[in-house]
Formats: structure tokens, C-alpha cells, sequence
């Protein structure tokens, strides 16, 4: 719970953000679409003008034809009351297609713009950040702004000018009683305000619970194998339950909320509605208003209350939407990534890749994982790295790729600091096979092509460069298998091949392995030595290695031991000195495994 606790703080502003700041933001989503807006804003205008019509034409029916006791000639008025309904229907459904329109075209917009932010992300951004968290922006707080430009703010500015054309025609028509139903303003804007100070702060805390329970929920059904071994389903039941629990809690305090506001208005309104009467029941009795006005008023305070009802209903999808909007700019914003310099030059690698004097922590002011490590990897050399876990083996890889950048010293490919090329070209310089594969879901030839433009011929090379051919063979549908999500229709060591074969169709000019061959059965293991063989002939390849066994070929291996390199030389050199790396291969050889 304690690290749930952590996503939950980390997943709070530092500081409410102003509410016109946020909508000013929002509504910059809508500017691209102003065409349909101003159409919009043409559609509520004779929204709501239709909002007042059928009341003049109440008006003016009652107190024509009641005194003569027939509705002899009102035919013409009776139609166009029956047009005036008709048009408000087709205007209606207009507005409310063109709304929906204009908020979804708006939300595909934020929804790949937070994608693609996503995409630019440096990797400790996402060792920070839980999937689910980050799923919760895409999906549930972009699906709450859409709410909220459906039937939100857009929405509001119809109910605003129905408002003000309903007061308009009600002054227009007697100002007493129009004075008597705007009486309810005030009381409405104090009981408003008041609702906002107590619901805001429960509708973030009740979306951030949300967001927390997403992250758990992903984070266990990822881990469900690892949950199930270990007996830890009712250890999980018990913390899903306590995030529940905390989800509860907070929603029922925005339901409080609203169990308060919502029959206060009602109050209100009904209460206004009996002044009105009760009003016009006065100047009636004396003469001063007629039937029809009556009637039409009522008729028409009804029509008044219904957008300030909605306004208050509104209110819930705005504040919700705002909380989810806090949420989405706070990581549109955030800039964990690796910068690109000015100027940026295309990757070549003809030379050597060299580390000169680097040193690096994951955390700022944290233990340094590489100290002041030089070394040179030549063009076509094999080099392996062997070390004690936690050495800061994978790390060179990482600082490689500028996954990580360093902080002390410099990398250079072919003497150029890699900080100083382009990211894209430096990453096409290497390709890499970590000891986790990661296999997207779809076919056998997606996940080796991975959209690069397709080579029947090279495809074909690299199946039997990579021995897959014959995994390809014995499969019904070849290539076109499909691999099931993270390719759970694969065994390990197939993904394993796989992974060499996506690699190998890259072309690239360095082979990085991160103990490529740690998780893996004796047979698979023995095919990709001989890719390896194959491929490490005419590519530099850059091994960080856990069987020993598997490098005894390099041209030189290091030794790392608490970020630094120790020693370093061939197999045969490093048994000869019988330091830390004999060391290594006589524990290796004791386990079973030969040197």
C-alpha cells in the first residue's frame, strides 16, 4: 500500500490551477473547428428564440379567442404553434449532432497529441509512472473532457442565451413578474457557489482514487502467473478492496455534495414558482394581467428553470472535467525526455563507439551505477561486459541508446558525442535483444517487419539467418500466425528468436545483447550462438553476458564491479590473471556450467 500511496501523491497537483486557465486551454482544442462552432452558436441563437415563440403565441391565442369562446380562426396561429415545435425538434437535433461532431473531432485531437507526447516520454518518465495511471489520461479523463464538450461548456452558452431571451420576452411582457421569477438568481448563485467550494476538491480526490485502482488493476492482471504461484490472491483481494474502499469514500462526498444542491434548487425554483403564482393570482383578481399572460408565464418559468437545472447538472460534468483536465495538461507539460540538440547531426558509425570517463546515477545525488568508466568498442569487435548483478552492465546499454543520458564524461561514435546526433538515426545505428522480449499482438511478419517497408527478400534471409524458418514452417498460417498479445502463443525461446530475426531485419551496424540467452532452454540457447556466430562476423556486437560460456570468443571482455571496469582482456587472459573474473567462471563451473 505504501507504494500505492506514493502513485496517489505523485498524481496530485502542487497547486489548484485557475479554473479560466484551464477552460482557455480547453477551448484551444475547439478553435481548429470554429466553422461548426459559429454554426453552432447560429443554432442556439434560434434555439433560443423558439424558447419564447410558443409562449407569445400562447399569449395571443387565450386572450383572442377566450372572450369569444371559440376557436373560430386560429387555425393559422394553431399551425404555426405546431411549426414553431416542429422546427424546434430539427433545430435541436442539429445542435446536438453538430455538438457531439465538433467534441469528438476535438477529443481525437487530444487523444493523439497525448499519445505522441507519450511516445517522446524518456524511459525513467514510464519507471515512475504506472501503465495504468497513464491509460487512465488517454482514456477516462479524455472520455470526461468529451462529456464536457458535449454537454459542457458549448452546451452552457445555448443555455445562457435561452436564459436571456426567456428574460428578455418576460420584461418585455411585464416586468413585475418578471421580477418576481429572476428573483431566484441570487439565491441560485449563493447556493452555486457554495456547492463549488465543497465539490471541487471531492471530485479530484475522487478521479485521482480512480486513477490509482486503474494502475493496481493493470499492475495485477500483468503479474496475475506471479499472484497465483505465490498464493498472493487474497493479499491482492484485501488491497484492491482498501483502494475501493478509498474510491467509496471520496465519491460519496461529491454525492453528499450533490444530495444537498440538487434539492435546494428544487426548492428554490418551486418556491419561485409559487411566488410567481401567487403574484399573478393578485394582479389578476385586480384586473392588471390577463388569462393569457398567466398562463404564458407559467408556461414560460418553466422553460426558465429547466436551463438553470441543466446548468446545475452541467456543473457536475465541468467540475469532473476539469479535474481530469488538471490531470492531462500536468502531462502534457511534464518534459522528462531526452533533448535533441540544435543542429542535430545523422548518426555514422565507421570507427569505434568510445566511453570516456562516464559516470551516471538514476537518481540525482543517488549511488553512482557506472563510475568513471573509459573503454573503446572497435568496429567489427566483439566485446562482452560480465559482472556481478547490480554492476551497471545494462546501464552502458542504456547510455548507449540515450535512453539515459550521462552525467559525467561523454560517449562518441566515431569521435562525436552521441549528444549530439540525431536520437533517431542513433538508435538505427544499434539493434537490440534484451533477455525479456516484448512481442506486440498480431502476425509473425508485423512483429519482425514492425512497419519498416516490406522485403520479401531480405524476410527471407533473415528467417534463416535467425533459424525461425523452421518455426515458420511447422506453423499452419507461416507468417501471417497470429501471436497472441506479448506473444503468449510463443514459447520463450521463439520469442527469443524472434526478437534476433526482428533485429537482424533492421540491418543494423551494432549488436547489443543483454543476457540475450539467460531464461532460455539448452537448445534455443545453442541456435542463437550459432546466430550469433553468424551475425557477430560482420557486425559489432556488444554482449553484456550471464553465462559465462557464451562469450569465450569476444575480443575482449570487461570485468565490472560497482560501476567501474576492473579488468579487462581476452578469455584466455583474464583466466591467466586469476582475478575476479576467473572467479567468476570457477562459481559458474561449480554450478554445472562449463567455462
Amino acid at each position: 500500500m505504501s507504494e500505492q500511496g506514493t502513485f496517489f501523491q505523485s498524481d496530485q497537483a502542487d497547486q489548484r490551477p485557475m479554473r479560466h486557465a484551464l477552460l482557455w486551454r480547453l477551448a484551444g482544442y475547439l478553435r481548429p473547428y470554429w466553422v461548426g462552432l459559429v454554426a453552432l452558436l447560429i443554432l442556439m441563437a434560434l434555439g433560443a428564440a423558439l424558447e419564447v415563440l410558443p409562449s407569445e403565441l400562447t399569449l395571443r391565442l387565450i386572450n383572442r379567442f377566450m372572450d369569444q369562446g371559440s376557436l373560430r380562426g386560429s387555425a393559422p396561429l394553431l399551425a404555426l404553434f405546431g411549426g414553431l415545435l416542429i422546427t424546434g425538434f430539427l433545430v435541436s437535433f442539429a445542435r446536438y449532432f453538430l455538438l457531439a461532431k465538433v467534441g469528438q473531432k476535438a477529443m481525437l485531437d487530444l487523444r493523439i497529441q497525448l499519445f505522441a507526447h507519450l511516445m517522446g516520454r524518456n524511459t525513467d518518465f514510464f519507471h515512475r509512472n504506472p501503465v495504468g495511471r497513464l491509460m487512465t489520461r488517454v482514456t477516462s479523463d479524455v472520455q470526461n473532457l468529451n462529456e464536457m464538450f458535449a454537454s459542457g461548456f458549448v452546451a452552457i452558452v445555448g443555455d445562457a442565451l435561452s436564459l436571456l431571451a426567456i428574460v428578455i420576452w418576460m420584461f418585455h411582457t411585464h416586468a413585475g413578474m418578471a421580477l418576481v421569477a429572476v428573483g431566484i438568481l441570487p439565491f441560485l448563485l449563493v447556493a452555486t457557489e457554495v456547492f463549488r467550494r465543497r465539490a471541487g476538491e471531492a471530485f479530484r480526490e475522487t478521479q485521482r482514487r480512480y486513477a490509482s485502482i486503474n494502475a493496481f488493476l493493470q499492475e495485477q492482471i500483468s503479474g496475475m502467473g506471479l499472484v497465483q504461484v505465490n498464493g498472493q490472491e487474497l493479499r491482492s483481494g484485501r488491497q484492491f478492496q482498501v483502494l475501493n474502499e478509498d474510491y467509496f469514500q471520496a465519491f460519496l462526498r461529491t454525492i453528499f455534495a450533490y444530495a444537498v444542491f440538487f434539492p435546494v434548487v428544487e426548492f428554490i425554483t418551486s418556491a419561485t414558482t409559487a411566488a410567481l403564482i401567487f403574484y399573478a393570482g393578485i394582479k389578476l383578481k385586480a384586473g392588471a394581467i390577463t388569462w393569457g399572460l398567466l398562463l404564458a408565464f407559467v408556461q414560460q418559468s418553466n422553460r426558465f428553470f429547466r436551463p438553470i437545472r441543466e446548468l446545475a447538472e452541467r456543473y457536475n460534468v465541468m467540475q469532473t472535467a476539469l479535474a481530469s483536465s488538471e490531470r492531462i495538461f500536468r502531462l502534457l507539460d511534464n518534459r522528462d525526455e531526452i533533448p535533441e540538440a540544435t543542429g542535430a547531426k545523422p548518426a555514422t558509425f565507421a570507427r569505434e563507439l568510445r566511453f570516456e570517463n562516464v559516470s551516471f546515477a538514476y537518481e540525482a545525488g543517488g549511488r553512482q551505477v557506472v563510475c568513471g568508466l573509459s573503454g573503446v568498442i572497435p568496429k567489427g569487435q566483439r566485446v562482452a561486459v560480465v559482472g556481478h548483478t547490480g554492476a551497471g552492465k545494462s546501464t552502458l546499454i542504456n547510455l548507449l541508446m540515450r535512453f539515459y543520458d550521462v552525467h559525467e564524461g561523454c560517449i562518441t561514435l566515431d569521435g562525436v558525442d552521441v549528444r549530439r546526433l540525431q536520437i533517431r538515426s542513433l538508435r538505427d545505428v544499434f539493434g537490440l535483444v534484451l533477455q525479456d522480449v516484448f512481442v506486440f499482438s498480431g502476425s509473425l511478419r508485423d512483429n519482425i517487419v514492425l512497419d519498416r517497408p516490406l522485403d520479401e527478400v531480405r524476410l527471407a534471409s533473415v528467417l534463416e539467418q535467425s533459424q525461425l524458418k523452421d518455426l515458420v514452417g511447422r506453423l499452419p498460417l507461416g507468417l501471417d500466425t497470429q501471436v497472441g498479445e506479448r506473444g503468449q502463443k510463443l514459447s520463450a525461446g521463439e520469442r527469443q528468436l524472434l526478437a534476433f530475426a526482428r533485429m537482424l531485419y533492421l540491418e543494423p551496424a551494432v549488436l547489443l545483447l543483454d543476457e540475450a540467452t539467460a531464461n532460455i532452454d539448452s537448445e534455443t540457447e545453442a541456435k542463437i550462438q550459432t546466430v550469433i556466430e553468424r551475425v557477430s562476423h560482420r557486425l559489432t556486437t556488444f554482449t553484456i553476458a550471464h553465462r559465462l560460456s557464451t562469450i569465450r570468443e569476444a575480443d575482449e571482455i570487461w570485468v565490472m564491479d560497482q560501476g567501474a571496469i576492473v579488468e579487462r582482456g581476452t578469455h584466455d587472459a583474464l583466466i591467466g590473471q586469476d582475478g575476479v573474473y576467473a572467479k567468476l567462471v570457477r562459481l559458474q563451473f561449480a554450478d554445472g556450467e562449463a567455462a
